[in-house]
């Protein structure tokens, strides 16, 4: 299998070789092994499910390129950028006999000189492999990772805007009495228009989940909500997290389902202006404790000193991955460069009531930001109207779906 690759991202492979290759060439090692699939994708372009067979990438301070690869990958692996199919080398099916897995394969031959490197993400099952055979764990690709081509922020703004798409369908699906269920109906619209609207979408490299986590769990931000609890009074959290062809991004909107207490607006008042007060902050040469510890000061003289209502850092950044540096946190080392892609999401959590947050995935540029996510984010949009017949039929039609999967059980009447 060989995939063609356009200009730009001809020029955007050979970019982070050159970069990588300086790399090894610094950490004074003759190569440098690459496991993690994030890695490897962002080296090769080749997507891939490693499940029990691990796949290698050798990069060479000479330049070279390599890989070790399960040999029914052997063929599929031609669509990696940059390695020659002669360079491609295999190994025997998992578990293999005694001198044709992956161990063998990879050390017993010429692939590996004295002096190498493997990347931080490698599995410890391989890792207590490497190490005992020279190899030293190294985080090379840290740096080059974090600071995004001008390639790269346009493949992060497409996940964006389809993560402020999908905020639109899950705040469309919700309504006073709704349930979970009917805004999870978002994850799959998403996933649908993603299909028929990027030409070249990859399964391996795209995810995407849109929901409404319910007041009082939004207070649990990384619990998964029940898909029948029912969304009613309190602030509920529209939560969007996109994978586009390998690139993340993420929009998260807090909203009413019914009129908003003073105390309630009082609340996401707060939120919102921890937000504002983040967003000054961004842009080049900035500590990212900074802003996070900016964030804490206000929402400290506001009465939220106990961390249990703050619960998370002010923010991450955006990549392959969700979740990956820089790290917006008190305890971080990272300073803000242009065309870093950042989260910007301060949060306020009172248990068993609900959580406030906003999250925004954020471009730093040469002399400040742009929101590469533009959902709506005053409170008076954000406060539904009442149900409709439209909503009230999407109910019935999720609640007899989830019964003939056997998700709830039938009512008396159903038989």
């Amino acid at each position: 299998m060989n995939r063609i690759f356009d200009a730009e991202q001809q020029g955007e492979f050979e970019r982070r070789h050159g970069a990588t290759v300086a790399a090894v060439r610094a950490a004074g090692v003759q190569h440098f092994v690459v496991t993690g699939s994030e890695n490897i994708f962002y080296l090769t372009g080749a997507t891939f499910e490693p499940l029990e067979r691990p796949f290698f990438l050798i990069v060479g301070a000479d330049g070279s390129r390599r890989m070790l690869v399960p040999m029914l990958e052997l063929d599929h692996m031609g669509k990696a950028w940059g390695v020659a199919p002669h360079d491609i080398r295999f190994y025997r099916e998992y578990p293999a006999l005694a001198g044709d897995g992956w161990a063998e394969r990879l050390l017993g031959n010429d692939l590996l000189g004295d002096r190498f490197a493997f990347d931080d993400q490698t599995p410890s099952s391989v890792a207590d492999v490497l190490r005992p055979a020279g190899g030293q764990s190294a985080n090379l690709l840290r740096g080059i990772r974090m600071v995004k081509s001008n390639w790269e922020v346009a493949q992060i703004e497409r996940a964006a805007r389809y993560a402020d798409w999908g905020v639109q369908a899950v705040l469309q699906a919700a309504w006073n009495g709704g349930t979970v269920a009917e805004t999870y109906a978002a994850t799959q619209a998403l996933t649908r228009k993603i299909v028929r609207e990027v030409a070249d979408w990859d399964a391996l490299a795209t995810k995407v989940i849109a929901a409404a986590w319910p007041a009082p769990f939004s207070a649990e931000p990384h619990s998964i909500p029940r898909l029948l609890d029912r969304l009613g009074a309190g602030p509920h959290v529209a939560m969007v997290l996109t994978r586009v062809n390998g690139y993340a991004a993420e929009s998260e909107r807090t909203f009413f389902t019914t009129p908003p207490t003073a105390q309630e607006r009082e609340l996401f008042g707060f939120m919102t202006r921890a937000r504002e007060i983040a967003l000054g902050l961004v842009q080049p040469g900035i500590a990212c404790a900074e802003i996070d510890a900016a964030v804490n000061a206000f929402l400290d003289g506001v009465g939220f000193s106990d961390f249990r209502t703050r619960l998370h850092r002010c923010g991450h950044g955006f990549g392959l991955g969700n979740h990956e540096p820089p790290w917006i946190a008190l305890g971080s080392t990272d300073i803000l460069a242009s065309n870093m892609l950042i989260s910007i999401e301060p949060g306020i959590y009172v248990r068993g009531v609900g959580g406030y947050r906003h999250s925004d995935t954020v471009l730093v540029t040469t002399d400040g930001y742009r929101c590469l996510t533009r959902a709506p984010s005053n409170i008076d949009a954000l406060v539904l109207g009442r149900p409709t017949l439209r909503h009230r039929i999407a109910s019935q039609v999720t609640r007899h779906a989830l019964r003939m999967q056997g998700a709830i059980a039938p009512r008396p009447s159903d038989g």
